[in-house]
């Protein structure tokens, strides 16, 4: 047990250690552990979003991520089913209890350095265990887990997306349980490691799932000496291993999976390059973005009489693998999913170079010096050849030489502390290292903390502003649209319900819904991403948002609002505009409209103020179809010239201009136009539609995350004459339809709600509508339909159903008072009696093997 305690504290200083340059850099210059993109655009509110949740033990569904939605299980592929973020999460909440501080923003920002060191000293400790099975000594086994958890991949991957260096735990963990499994015939580590990661995150899953599998299929095929099961057994117990790991830790795995599958990832540009282009960030010797390795794994690969090492032979074979594979971005695709092709899998190269390295410095006397400084001239040639083409110094590059005097040394001589010293030296030139990674390499993508302030990510005087707003909601299901920044998930900071998200996974019913449904235009065309509602009035009193804040110079902001503010924020002054059109949280509507007669966003839009859409329900139920402006309007081109729906702008700023008919701005307050339009040359460069003050932003046709094309609707204040601007190309166009909007069918819909006093309440665990006064009907409200809702009406359970392609909607009765709804994710009864079978299978499979044993 002392021997524990005392490495426990070995790997927590040396963690510790490998942090003094970012701590010393956070604490005196306000640099923080995160990055400027994803970092504080994503990692930081999601963990800002779990913590608020966990305190108020909420349901795992809930109104404020995004348009709302589970988070959790959205969030699995992040945080949400993270061991390592509960743990930080339990950091944040002892740190807040014992403090009473409620300054959670920056207690987050300084977690990412506290479970960052938590997390490396767990990956030392693990690794360390791990390469004493392979029968390095203590001292080298000591240097490679260095190695390994100061690797550039783990300060990159905790950097960029903290939740990601989760996997360089699991990944020795599950090797040392294989290892167990096959010389001790003890199952319970794989399990564990298995079960951890599978309920960790889906993604890891698969990256794992390529590693052991080779990694198993090579202890399989080729036998270890001291290896006690024969290749019948090994096979066995894997995949029992693997099933009953799958029972215990279905839960997070079946969730993220589910989650995925609802996700919405379409993408134009899925083509992949054969051969990288030759840069710095993919140089693996020297100065690489992904990850540097040690000139001596390289060295290791020529040296032969080291191949008749077991486990060398193993690693040397997975590096040489990986070392190959990173020259095609297909090995990237491949470890993707076969998708775009993402730099992730590095990890597992860190691990197998680390071990090489200790294994060569164990086993350096079974050479020569010749065959030393033959094996060396390759990799020192390429990393000399390589700064000199940089024309950038690292400071580790001074003790190349030191640990080839000592690796001579040590052939030639024999020396009680000659490994320590190899170790001290490996431990420097790996500090030296990320000390220059940190510095030369990701210093350009770290974030101070005044850049929160300065993007207008998070201030004071916002925060300010939004508290007051809230303080004014009629009740719980109300929204703040505020789109600046906007790939920021900024309302997870500031903590409302809001019309944005930016997260990988998210219910495609949201993105169908704006793309494909209502043709809504938003700031960007990229995925991972909705946010507002393009300042559409109707939409905006539908999904109960009651204000907006706006830069003052953007002119485009939603009719039947007014002015209620205008403050100074920074170099910024916002507006805030009211609602002046709200529509109760939820409300009785009669009329039922079926989509199939609805064809233009506008109709849509009246037959959900006039009651619902149900695709599943046949309805005769008609609604008055707005005139189609176009037909009566006059169309010029200015430098532009348009042939068979092929749109030529000769010019920026080119396009149509479109006369309407004289009484338009007097008969309607908006202008609804259906446009198709996509740029077909040039690819290379973003562009954008102008409708007179709406601007809609398009991205590059060549741009990885674009999404695909489709109609749009560009809505702007009624004018007789309209001006269509792009960019010099050429276009796909097609304008299909012009409404107009006088907000009649809006203002009685509020008329008539006012009838009605219907309140929604949000109580964590369960929402309550308080129904006092009601007709019968559908009960309709903006709360994003899953599955997974439950409702009861005065304690009898009724159908949630889906309504208006999004929403949700009750049945309920004259007289009826309280609805309660709650959220169960799918298949989660399911998961835990599959959760508790496998721990039940895991005890009767350990007593199983050693049963056999004791036979034996």
């Amino acid at each position: 047990m002392k021997k524990i305690i005392y490495l426990i504290f070995i790997t927590l200083f040396c963690a510790i250690i490998f942090y003094i340059p970012t701590i010393y850099k956070f604490v005196n210059y306000d640099y923080l552990y995160t990055s400027i993109g994803d970092g504080l655009k994503q990692m930081i509110p999601f963990q800002i979003y779990l913590i608020q949740h966990a305190k108020l033990f909420t349901m795992f569904y809930d109104i404020d991520f995004g348009l709302g939605g589970d988070y959790f299980s959205d969030l699995s592929y992040y945080y949400a089913t993270s061991p390592f973020a509960w743990i930080g999460i339990v950091f944040v909440l002892a740190y807040q209890f014992f403090s009473q501080s409620q300054d959670l923003l920056n207690i987050v920002l300084t977690n990412q350095i506290v479970i960052a060191i938590f997390k490396c000293a767990c990956i030392i400790f693990i690794t360390y265990l791990l390469l004493l099975k392979y029968h390095l000594n203590r001292v080298l086994a000591f240097a490679g887990s260095i190695l390994y958890a100061w690797s550039t991949v783990y300060y990159y991957f905790t950097f960029t997306w903290s939740f990601f260096s989760d996997v360089m735990f699991y990944l020795p963990l599950a090797l040392l349980g294989i290892e167990r499994l096959f010389t001790q015939k003890k199952p319970t580590v794989l399990i564990i490691a298995i079960a951890i990661t599978i309920t960790s995150n889906f993604y890891f899953t698969y990256y794992q799932f390529i590693i052991l599998a080779f990694y198993v299929l090579y202890r399989i095929i080729f036998k270890y000496e001291k290896d006690i099961v024969n290749i019948k057994q090994k096979f066995i117990y894997t995949i029992v291993s693997v099933f009953i790991a799958f029972l215990i830790g279905n839960f997070g795995f079946v969730q993220g999976v589910l989650s995925y599958l609802e996700n919405d990832r379409s993408i134009m540009n899925n083509n992949v390059d054969l051969i990288i282009p030759f840069i710095k960030q993919y140089n693996v010797l020297y100065g690489g973005f992904y990850i540097t390795i040690s000139f001596l794994s390289v060295t290791a690969l020529f040296l032969r009489p080291l191949y008749k090492k077991y486990y060398f032979k193993l690693f040397a074979i997975a590096t040489i693998i990986c070392l190959i594979g990173s020259l095609s971005p297909y090995f990237d695709s491949f470890f993707n999913g076969f998708s775009m092709p993402q730099r992730r899998w590095v990890y597992a190269l860190a691990l197998s170079t680390a071990i090489l390295t200790a294994m060569v410095v164990q086993h350096i006397k079974l050479i020569t010096i010749k065959q030393f400084l033959l094996a060396s001239i390759l990799p020192i040639t390429a990393i000399l050849v390589t700064a000199i083409w940089q024309q950038t110094f690292y400071y580790w590059l001074i003790f190349v030489p030191i640990l080839c005097i000592l690796l001579l040394f040590k052939i030639t001589y024999k020396h009680q502390y000659i490994n320590i010293l190899i170790c001290i030296v490996l431990m420097a030139s790996q500090f030296a290292l990320i000390y220059d990674y940190q510095n030369k390499i990701l210093s350009k993508y770290t974030p101070k903390k005044d850049s929160i302030k300065d993007s207008h990510i998070y201030t004071e005087k916002t925060a300010s502003k939004i508290n007051h707003l809230k303080e004014n909601k009629i009740d719980d299901l109300r929204r703040i649209d505020m789109l600046r920044p906007i790939t920021v998930n900024s309302p997870m900071y500031y903590n409302f319900n809001s019309t944005k998200l930016y997260s990988s996974i998210y219910n495609a019913d949201i993105l169908k819904f704006y793309e494909k449904d209502l043709f809504v235009s938003m700031p960007k065309n990229s995925n991972s991403y909705y946010a507002g509602f393009s300042e559409r009035s109707n939409l905006n009193s539908l999904f109960n948002v009651d204000y907006v804040i706006k830069d003052k110079n953007d002119l485009h902001y939603p009719t039947n609002t007014e002015r209620i503010d205008s403050y100074k924020d920074q170099d910024r002054t916002n507006r805030i505009y009211e609602n002046t059109k709200k529509l109760p949280s939820a409300r009785v509507v009669n009329k039922v409209f079926d989509d199939k007669n609805l064809n233009t966003p506008l109709v849509k839009e009246h037959a959900m103020l006039n009651g619902m859409i149900d695709n599943h329900k046949d309805s005769k139920e008609q609604i008055k179809q707005p005139k189609d402006l176009l037909d009566s309007s006059k169309i010029s081109y200015n430098n532009a010239k348009l042939d068979n729906k092929e749109l030529t702008v000769t010019k920026d700023g080119g396009g149509l201009t479109i006369n309407l008919p004289k009484d338009t701005s007097e008969k309607y307050k908006d202008l609804y136009f259906m446009i198709d339009a996509e740029i077909k040359k040039p690819k290379d460069k973003n562009y954008y539609i102008k409708v007179n003050e709406h601007k809609i932003f398009r991205h590059k046709l060549s741009y990885t995350y674009v999404r695909p094309s489709h109609t749009t609707t560009a809505n702007i204040r009624a004018q007789n004459t309209v001006h269509i601007k792009l960019k010099k190309g050429t276009y796909h166009f097609d304008l299909k339809s012009i409404q107009g909007e006088d907000y009649s069918t809006l203002k009685n819909a509020v008329k008539q709600s006012k009838n009605q006093d219907i309140k929604f309440h949000n109580k964590n665990n369960h929402y309550q509508i308080d129904m006092k006064r009601h007709p019968s009907g559908h009960l309709v409200m903006p709360l994003v339909y899953r599955e997974g809702l439950k409702a009861t009406v005065d304690g009898k359970p009724v159908d949630i159903k889906k309504v208006n392609y999004i929403m949700s909607s009750i049945p309920v009765e004259k007289g009826q008072k309280k609805v309660i709804i709650t959220y169960q994710p799918p298949l989660f009864k399911t998961s835990m009696v599959a959760m508790f079978i496998g721990v039940i299978l895991l005890i009767v499979f350990r007593k199983t093997i050693r049963k056999k044993d004791s036979k034996i």
